[in-house]
């Protein structure tokens, strides 16, 4: 039984530092974005959803880089081979900026049949380049455990948050004042003393590791911001922009509710991962166990919080955004029982990404059914919120029965 003292003693002081940070940044973050989308109104903010998207799903050109390296990586370390674990950075980081090339020619194929200018398509290609570098430094940082430097480095996007806005201030682009911080953050740590320098050189037997162990993690990632985005995506075909832009505004409260989890997940996946390396599943078991019920607690009071502050300030300050009151409620619920699922890293850490995988694509099919079925019966936005709600309890289930499966045959 996880003890409620444990959920927070689990920490030392460079965990909780992170985990300040990491909530610092992005509550600063969230009221950025609130503020950009109020400039903006609902159908440019529905633009600016798109183009987020659309740097979401061109990571699948990296191959999984980053994600078999997020795994690969903190195990080795965890055998202290030290030489293999330079090998896997030299190897990630120069196979990641092989696929900047296809990204861009795939983004430019893209935005010019959408009829979006020359400067949009590179604006976009910056920004997804901005976060996938970005990601290779945090998934360093997260697995050599450097969570003092990783603190730091939020602090940095924090900071270059506010200086892009002075900067763009007369005409504040979204897009651009993160891809600032991201590559500000980034070049922080590439030039930090912590930073293990590595060649740029591929290792053509560790490359095929890395890629058979992340492909099937960055397919389940991607499959998971499916997921979190179907609702978005069946929005933009049946809908327009405005209705976009106003669900969009919305799911910015789930994002911002999120990150508690993500957080919590980026602190103690190492330790699982070093767990399952030193074949010891109680331990393992422990660590999910914090991760699920520290992740429950906070986001449930901030989701409660939220909820309150919406109901009453969003009608007096963003009265354009009115309707989008009752989905960011409903939003906020599902952000919430999200950490129930409790099993998503034990089942990528210890190969089982299929079942994962299998759960998440059963319910996009199904978020996209029911959500479909909710907007052709006439309830518009709301019913695809609902629709989301109803398959977040069944994904929950599913992942649940699965990991309980997957650990009972797991054999050390």
């Amino acid at each position: 039984m996880i003890q409620v003292k444990d959920l927070f003693l689990s920490m030392e002081k460079s965990r909780v530092l992170f985990f300040i940070s990491h909530l610092i940044y992005n509550m600063i973050l969230f009221i950025f974005t609130i503020l950009i989308a109020k400039l903006l109104g609902p159908e440019k903010w529905g633009e600016i959803t798109l183009f987020s998207l659309i740097a979401t799903y061109s990571g699948i050109f990296t191959l999984g880089i980053n994600n078999g390296m997020g795994i690969t990586l903190p195990i080795n370390i965890g055998k202290k081979d030290n030489l293999f674990c330079k090998k896997v950075l030299s190897s990630s980081k120069t196979s990641l900026v092989l696929s900047f090339i296809p990204i861009i020619l795939f983004q430019f194929i893209l935005l010019n049949y959408l009829n979006f200018s020359l400067n949009e398509v590179f604006i976009l290609f910056f920004f997804t380049v901005s976060i996938q570098i970005l990601s290779y430094f945090k998934i360093f940082l997260r697995s050599y455990e450097l969570f003092k430097v990783f603190s730091y480095t939020y602090f940095i996007q924090t900071f270059s948050l506010f200086f892009g806005f002075l900067i763009l201030k007369e005409n504040p682009n979204y897009l651009i004042i993160l891809t600032f911080a991201n590559l500000s953050a980034s070049a922080f740590v590439g030039l930090n003393k912590f930073y293990v320098k590595s060649e740029w050189k591929i290792d053509k037997e560790i490359f095929i590791k890395i890629f058979h162990i992340g492909l099937p993690v960055m397919m389940a990632g991607i499959v998971g911001e499916l997921l979190l985005s179907i609702d978005r995506l069946v929005i933009s075909i049946f809908l327009d922009n405005y209705q976009l832009g106003l669900y969009g505004f919305s799911s910015n409260f789930f994002k911002g509710i999120r990150i508690i989890g993500i957080a919590v997940s980026i602190i103690t996946l190492p330790r699982i991962a070093k767990s399952y390396a030193k074949k010891n599943k109680n331990q393992m078991l422990y660590h999910a166990k914090i991760q699920q019920w520290l992740s429950f607690a906070l986001m449930l009071i901030a989701s409660s919080i939220s909820g309150i502050l919406i109901f009453n300030y969003v009608p007096i300050l963003m009265p354009n955004f009115l309707e989008s009151i009752n989905i960011s409620i409903v939003l906020l619920i599902v952000a919430t029982i999200l950490p129930l699922s409790f099993y998503p890293n034990i089942l990528n850490i210890i190969g089982k990404q299929k079942f994962y995988l299998f759960t998440q694509i059963f319910i996009i099919v199904f978020n996209l059914t029911i959500s479909s079925i909710f907007i052709i019966l006439g309830y518009g936005i709301e019913g695809v919120a609902f629709g989301s709600l109803i398959s977040m309890i069944l994904y929950i289930i599913m992942i649940r029965y699965f990991g309980i499966r997957a650990l009972k045959k797991l054999k050390f």
